[in-house]
């Protein structure tokens, strides 16, 4: 089995599960995992799994530039790595190279035959100059903002690696149209076991879990609820912190919505908390920006507990949310969203259980890390 060096834009990150979840399957499938990254965040809360892995994430910015040039000196001067570095547009040559050469060092010094970076920004870059001239295959993991909002050097990159990943069906096309790049589906896993399946009771609340930004679309939600006549309005509890919270805090106030903004919290909450409401509710869309959420993990990890989800039809969220276990809505249609609380509210509650019991089997079949990591490690082990 191959040891990969994985390339992570930064760590631990809260919301950022599906990495570490990743390196866990791999590393359990037999892969030696060595987690690099740019920048170690010092953050009040951090998911169990990234507490565990974090003495072993090793920091690029502590290598020092007389280690870096040390490699250098003992590598090849291969032709596609400073065919890359002139090619791309987004950094520096100079400053590229160097934190290439870091990530070479520890390449080198851990024995990796292969470097796999998640998100298709600077951490795809430094990975493919170093894959390049340390002689080692490479691949990248697309998300969201790093494809729609900033895609630096995409097409270039796309040339460039051995194996890009989508994580939803759209973003695979997407990469498929760029001549002789070789892009594979392979969704964002998550540990089902982590989530026990609910009793089948609720508090008539609804949950929102996420970033308080425009993409994620909470504005909508309230807008929704706002619809609904007031005796038959659901509460609802939002999870997470944001740039936009005091202005849906003021929303939530003047439509006069049963509303209670709970701030951030960590995936423990959610396998304790999650089962008791009536659902998940998903209104992304697309932001001004170009960001969007192309397979949100929270999603998967509320089928998984046996709540029905109520979701945009955006990207890989009309891959994951079925009619079987939840409601899909056209992006931007608050009516709909209104349209589908209303309908879930009504429905006797055998067949809300229903709803979430199909999203609890859709989600072992499809959508657990080790399945998804099973194929990653297939396509990895296939690379030359």
């Amino acid at each position: 089995m191959k040891t990969i060096a994985y390339v992570i834009p930064a760590f631990p990150v809260l919301s950022e599960t599906f990495i570490v979840n990743e390196m866990e399957a791999m590393s359990q499938l037999g892969h030696k995992v060595v987690p690099c990254t740019f920048e170690r965040c010092s953050v009040a809360t951090m998911q169990p799994l990234q507490q565990q892995w974090l003495p072993q994430v090793q920091l690029l910015s502590e290598i020092s530039r007389f280690s870096a040039l040390l490699t250098a000196i003992s590598l090849p001067q291969r032709r596609a790595g400073w065919r890359f570095i002139n090619a791309q547009k987004s950094w520096s040559r100079r400053s590229l190279w160097l934190a290439a050469m870091k990530l070479a060092r520890v390449v080198k010094q851990q024995r990796c035959n292969h470097i796999h970076a998640h998100f298709a920004q600077h951490s795809a870059a430094v990975a493919i100059v170093a894959a390049k001239f340390c002689g080692v295959s490479v691949s990248f993991v697309g998300h969201g903002a790093d494809i729609y909002q900033a895609p630096y050097d995409l097409e270039l990159k796309l040339r460039s690696v051995d194996l890009a990943i989508g994580v939803c069906r759209k973003m695979v096309q997407q990469f498929q149209a760029q001549p002789s790049c070789n892009a594979a589906l392979v969704p964002c896993g998550i540990d089902a076991k982590q989530f026990a399946l609910g009793q089948g009771g609720h508090n008539q609340r609804l949950l929102f879990v996420g970033r308080l930004v425009e993409k994620k679309g909470v504005d909508l939600l309230l807008q929704a609820l706002a619809q609904l006549p007031p005796l038959q309005r659901p509460g609802l509890d939002v999870v997470g912190d944001g740039p936009l919270l005091k202005a849906l805090q003021q929303q939530a106030q003047q439509l006069q919505l049963d509303v209670y903004f709970l701030g951030s919290r960590d995936q423990r909450w959610l396998q304790r908390c999650g089962p008791r409401y009536l659902a998940l509710v998903a209104p992304y869309r697309i932001a001004a920006n170009g960001d969007r959420d192309t397979g949100p993990l929270v999603c998967k990890e509320a089928m998984a507990l046996g709540l029905p989800v109520i979701a945009s039809d955006l990207m890989g969220l009309a891959e994951i949310v079925q009619k079987s276990c939840g409601y899909s809505v056209a992006v931007e249609d608050s009516s709909g969203i209104a349209s589908a609380i209303s309908k879930l509210q009504q429905l006797p509650n055998w067949q809300r259980r229903r709803l979430g019991l199909n999203g609890r089997r859709r989600v072992e079949r499809l959508y657990t890390v080790q399945t998804q990591a099973q194929r990653l490690s297939q396509l990895v082990e296939a690379l030359a």
